[in-house]
């Protein structure tokens, strides 16, 4: 929904129309505000197999209880940002989440790049970063549906129109927007079409891993970056060799030894 006169909001017969897309974007919900558009779309699920749900996309203008991963909290003023939910079903045997989050990174990453002058970098597990400051997250939650099937919430927010003024003192110095690094106006009607193109080419086109890796590789500085990460198993420091979308992160341990960590599970610090 949008309200007449207010172009600066979204469309959802004009992001319809730019799409061209095969699965993603079946149908579009547009809502003027929601606490979280994943927990929305994951509750608007049919019973059964999901099916009718699959490449439904949720976008809203604002959401009061926005999340990232590891329960933080995602907040954007209203209108400023994009928060949108793709629901994905597949057989249980068939889901990858390390597949799908580095596809999702690498759609916002081309996408972004493709509808405006900016160009993010991936920083491992789920975010994109301009230079050192953060541009956008993306969080991917499942659902059991029946036996065999499980549906996807995958959710990306992305920060559009936010001046540094909009962020609070703790964040300002660490997170960025597209109009705030573009030397151009932002259309985030650009931005939605041009990521969810991207996202519907990945996913369609059943991209090997070796290719997944090797452009996650072209767009990212985190190889032989030094990091500390945290899982279940307790808090790690090391250099990043590589990234795979199966086996997760290879970190060569600051104390010796290499360790594989997995972007569904792991925190970097």
């Amino acid at each position: 929904m949008t309200a007449a006169g207010n172009e600066h909001l979204l469309c959802a017969e004009r992001l319809a129309a730019g799409l061209a897309t095969r699965r993603v974007g079946r149908r579009i919900v547009l809502l003027a505000e929601v606490d979280s558009t994943n927990r929305y779309a994951m509750e608007m699920l049919a019973p059964g197999d999901g099916q009718a749900a699959d490449g439904t996309v949720v976008l809203a203008e604002h959401q009061t209880a926005g999340r990232g991963r590891l329960g933080r909290r995602w907040i954007a003023p209203r209108g400023a940002a994009i928060q949108l939910t793709v629901v994905l079903t597949y057989p249980q045997s068939g889901f990858s989440h390390g597949r799908l989050m580095m596809s999702s990174a690498l759609a916002g990453v081309e996408g972004i790049s493709e509808a405006t002058d900016v160009e993010p970098t991936i920083r491992w597990p789920n975010d994109l970063y301009v230079g050192n400051r953060k541009l956008a997250g993306i969080l991917i939650e499942t659902k059991q549906l029946r036996a065999g099937t499980v549906a996807v919430a995958l959710g990306m927010g992305i920060n559009c129109l936010q001046q540094r003024g909009h962020f609070s003192p703790e964040l300002a110095e660490r997170a960025t927007s597209l109009e705030i690094e573009s030397r151009q106006a932002i259309d985030r009607h650009a931005v939605v079409c041009s990521v969810l193109r991207a996202l519907d080419r990945y996913i369609m086109a059943n991209v090997s891993d070796e290719t997944l890796a090797t452009r996650w590789r072209e767009h990212s500085t985190d190889i032989e970056a030094l990091v500390d990460l945290s899982d279940a198993s307790g808090a790690y420091r090391g250099r990043i060799l590589d990234v795979h979308p199966m086996n997760g992160l290879l970190l060569q341990l600051e104390h010796g030894g290499r360790r594989h960590f997995d972007a569904a599970s792991t925190s970097r610090l």
